[in-house]
């Protein structure tokens, strides 16, 4: 895949269709989305990268770095990790499992596009670690517990137990937990 010659702050068109192409790949892997929910147009913000939900809840977007306004690399990695997030829009934070399987999914969406932006913060490196316990495939993973119990950020003990009863029970109650951004 190819990415614009653009900038993409100056190229709503390309971050729509960027946007469209991630949601598409990320049902392709994980299950379909909540259709209940709008997906719209991404923006560029001071405090991105995140998704912004509508005060009624029936519509989200993508809300990128400032970084990703002027480098696509930047901007793909932001906005494939945050697709995942708009499978299964919520109000607060998501837990481990749903941010592991989203630095996942970014990381795979990276290759394909031959680009390569990752993090050095602890707390995704830790639910990707996290993730990647899981028998198989994180993203395999992730779409097994989807079909299980609808978003990811739903998932509880009991139902990652009987998905995966061979993964240390220590391993499952952190997955299940609040993320926390900012972890030491």
């Amino acid at each position: 895949m190819k990415l614009p010659e653009t900038n993409p702050v100056d190229d709503p068109e390309g971050l729509w269709a960027l946007q469209l192409e991630l949601l598409m790949r990320a049902e392709y892997t994980l299950g379909s989305r909540d259709p209940s929910k709008k997906i719209c147009d991404s923006r560029f913000v001071d405090d991105g990268p995140h998704i912004r939900n509508s005060p009624n809840m029936d519509a989200a977007w993508v809300e990128l770095s400032r970084n990703g306004e002027n480098y696509w690399p930047t901007a793909v990695f932001e906005m494939a990790h945050e697709t995942v997030h708009l499978l299964n829009p919520i109000a607060g934070n998501a837990n481990y499992l749903e941010e592991g399987v989203a630095v996942e999914f970014s990381l795979g969406v990276q290759s394909s596009y031959g680009v390569s932006v990752q993090t050095s913060m602890k707390s995704y490196l830790c639910a990707l670690q996290l993730v990647r316990m899981l028998p198989g495939n994180p993203l395999e993973a992730g779409r097994l517990v989807r079909e299980r119990v609808g978003a990811l950020s739903d998932a509880t003990v009991p139902d990652l137990t009987e998905l995966f009863p061979s993964v240390d029970e220590t391993v499952l109650c952190k997955l299940t937990e609040e993320f926390d951004r900012n972890m030491a």
